[in-house]
């Protein structure tokens, strides 16, 4: 049986306390109807490109290169950002931050065509709970991981960089319409039993629950908190926890500013190391930070002190190295090379062509997956990894009145557009209602009421039935719509993209 389609890893939400249960598959799209798409999916003036298969939009090459007298083999793998069957995005270990889990299992639960291993992690720690990734991990527009290194991105226009990014966070706490802004340490991250000013963001990505000692929890539910206490806790799948080391200093003047029902927000943002210049995650869909930092628009760029390096296994010896970059034609590049040093690295990836690049985690870590192949098996457990997800039918970016969607993509079903309703239905201001006893889904914007469930493929719009092109179906606890017949049906406007294949909704 064919899987489910097109759901980034995050927390699945509710609606009004019912789970919702990922009821069928989806028959494989075939890309030669792309053409005929268009009458059903968005307006006339509209053509969908020809797709090719991500299979063939991901290639393996290996070559031996031949630099200050020695012989570097190297295996790589490209892949076409653009391409809309591929995602790129770092992933961890099943039970969480901190833990590890086998390189094939990681590709095999991710739906991976190509896989690489990821950022340096405290692989020899001897509790397998506190393995931790040292680096930045950003996955759907959401920090996974905090990091200061130098870190590869991909954006969501489907270009990537290299940049060296150090993380920033600040937590807003809103009381009796007064806000109080204090800054977090990290996302996901601990400081240790004895650092006890540190105040920590926690997602589900860490793992079920927060235990550590000397601190107080606060724990959050759709963005509201609901408890304060010094009592180990569960991460709610629809929240967060933030934690207050036991300080002086967050008893005196942090935690007399938060109540149970105040409104808690966490802003996080990117600050460029070489510009000074700060951004929001807002146009970054997936990010990893390792280092050092090698190469840069065509030229080697390798200052291992600069990037904070200074064990002598990473700024002098040589060993298997792992690499990520992107080429002269911007396509994103990740290999292998055999037993190199840093300097020796840089040279051979420029003479193959890189124009960007940085170091990954090495040694045992090093390993390699493209097209069904182990091209190179890893030594140990990985804390992390990059994937390429092969994905089973095109994904459909989504932005609302100019705010991208990070959390959600839609997917092609037969002929039509099958979209997210909560992603854009929170950010137009809708209101709606699950009633889980008829499975009806009841939305109201302006004068607008829609009912519809289901696997029906009929709606009431303001009490007239409308025949749907295709039934709402639920896929991994979210209601998917087909976008037009909704969309207009709300007084919305559709544009097209056929480049990024964004939809793009005007309200």
């Amino acid at each position: 049986m064919e899987r489910n389609v097109l759901l980034p890893a995050r927390i699945k939400k509710e609606v009004n306390s019912e789970r919702l249960i990922a009821a069928m598959p989806l028959a494989r799209f075939r890309t030669r109807t792309y053409i005929a798409m268009l009458s059903c999916l968005l307006s006339a003036a509209v053509i969908f490109p020809a797709s090719t298969s991500a299979q063939g939009t991901v290639q393996t090459q290996s070559r031996t290169i031949a630099h200050n007298g020695k012989s570097f083999t190297v295996q790589w793998v490209t892949a076409d950002l653009t391409d809309p069957y591929l995602r790129v995005k770092p992933v961890t270990a099943e039970d969480g931050i901190g833990h590890d889990e086998s390189f094939s299992s990681m590709l095999t639960r991710n739906h991976a065509i190509a896989g690489i291993n990821g950022t340096f992690f405290d692989a020899y720690e001897k509790d397998d709970t506190q393995r931790y990734p040292n680096g930045l991990l950003i996955g759907s527009g959401e920090i996974m991981h905090s990091g200061i290194n130098p870190s590869f991105l991909v954006y969501a226009d489907k270009t990537a960089s290299l940049q060296r990014i150090q993380t920033e966070h600040q937590i807003s706490v809103t009381h009796q319409s007064k806000a109080y802004t204090f800054t977090a340490w990290g996302v996901n991250k601990y400081y240790g039993d004895s650092a006890n000013d540190q105040v920590v963001w926690y997602t589900r990505a860490f793992g079920l629950t927060i235990d550590f000692p000397n601190s107080t929890k606060v724990v959050l539910r759709e963005g509201k908190v609901t408890a304060i206490t010094t009592q180990s806790v569960n991460i709610p799948e629809d929240g967060q926890v933030f934690l207050l080391g036991n300080s002086a200093n967050n008893k005196t003047y942090v935690l007399p500013n938060i109540h149970i029902g105040d409104t808690v927000k966490l802003t996080s943002s990117l600050h460029n190391q070489d510009t000074g210049e700060s951004s929001m995650l807002t146009a970054v869909d997936a990010a990893i930070g390792a280092g050092p930092h090698l190469l840069t628009n065509g030229a080697v760029d390798l200052d291992v002190k600069r990037d904070g390096f200074t064990d002598p296994k990473i700024t002098t010896s040589a060993n298997v190295r792992s690499f990520i970059g992107l080429d002269a034609s911007h396509q994103f590049v990740m290999g292998t090379i055999s037993a190199a040093t840093m300097a020796d690295m840089a040279q051979v990836l420029l003479k193959l062509g890189l124009t960007d690049a940085m170091n990954m985690d090495g040694g045992a870590s090093s390993s390699l997956y493209a097209n069904g192949s182990m091209l190179r098996s890893p030594g140990r457990a990985l804390s992390n990894a990059l994937v390429v997800e092969r994905l089973d039918h095109p994904q459909i970016q989504l932005e609302v009145n100019g705010q991208f969607v990070h959390e959600f993509r839609g997917y092609l079903l037969q002929e039509t557009s099958m979209v997210p309703f909560r992603g854009i239905l929170e950010r137009i201001g809708a209101k709606f209602e699950w009633n889980g006893t008829t499975r009806t889904l009841t939305v109201h914007h302006g004068s607008t009421n829609l009912e519809l469930r289901p696997d029906h493929s009929m709606m009431t719009v303001n009490g007239q039935s409308v025949i749907l092109p295709e039934a709402p179906t639920i896929l991994d606890g979210h209601i998917y719509m087909p976008l037009r017949a909704i969309i207009e049906s709300l007084g919305g406007q559709i544009q097209w993209d056929p480049q990024l294949y964004r939809v793009s909704l005007r309200f």
